[in-house]
């Protein structure tokens, strides 16, 4: 009677999660990825805590939650209660209350990995105009070489040129100062060429950029 009991709990249990799995999926409307979308802005969900979250990792939480609470709950409840309620009506509402702590808890448990899914952009070409990248090849040529851009996260790789005859070498800072669509690289030139008062304009984004244009035109 109680493996019958189980499996009728773990069939409202299912039910109740392919619901749920249903009712997060409208969260898409709230703002989501194309490929595994994620709850974002207001709205229930979000203010339960699976803002940011992808929305396969919340109904995996959910539902291992969920199943966990059925399991252990399940043979102290038909006991205390099988000989007054009926077997399919404590099936039912066991589901369907691991489902609802499963969704509270989930929330909670789910709140710490929301940095791990935040998504950074790399940087257009327009911002990266006066911006200082780190040269990563031997030497800068007018017609190759690399460098690298820190954006904050796994760093940008750039086709660099200078058009200059110049020094530049591995683990030297560049100024970016415009991009070739024809040949899509950056141009660059040294920092040390800079002035002083130059390099105190590339504190302010919006000045380095405007020295980046000079430059270029130079």
């Amino acid at each position: 009677a109680l493996g019958g009991a189980i499996e009728g709990g773990g069939k409202a249990l299912g039910g109740a999660i392919e619901g749920g799995g249903k009712a997060l999926g409208g969260a898409k409307a709230l703002g989501a990825h194309d490929a595994d979308f994620d709850v974002d802005g207001g709205g229930v969900l979000a203010a339960m805590g699976f803002a940011g979250i992808p929305i396969t990792v919340s109904v995996s939480f959910v539902a291992f939650i969920a199943w966990f609470l059925s399991v252990m709950s399940a043979q102290p409840l038909h006991a205390a209660l099988g000989g007054v309620v009926p077997s399919w009506l404590l099936s039912s509402g066991l589901g369907l209350g691991c489902f609802a702590a499963g969704m509270v808890t989930a929330g909670f448990a789910v709140r710490p990995l929301r940095p791990v899914f935040v998504t950074k952009r790399a940087p257009g070409r327009d911002a990266l105009m006066g911006r200082v990248c780190t040269i990563s090849s031997g030497s800068v040529t007018a017609r190759t070489g690399h460098a690298t851009f820190e954006d904050g996260g796994a760093g940008v790789i750039l086709n660099v040129v200078c058009a200059k005859p110049n020094e530049l070498k591995r683990g030297q800072p560049a100024l970016i100062l415009a991009y070739d669509a024809e040949r899509r690289v950056y141009e660059v030139e040294p920092v040390d060429w800079l002035l002083p008062e130059e390099l105190e304009q590339l504190q302010d984004p919006a000045r380095a950029a405007a020295l980046a244009r000079v430059k270029a035109r130079g």
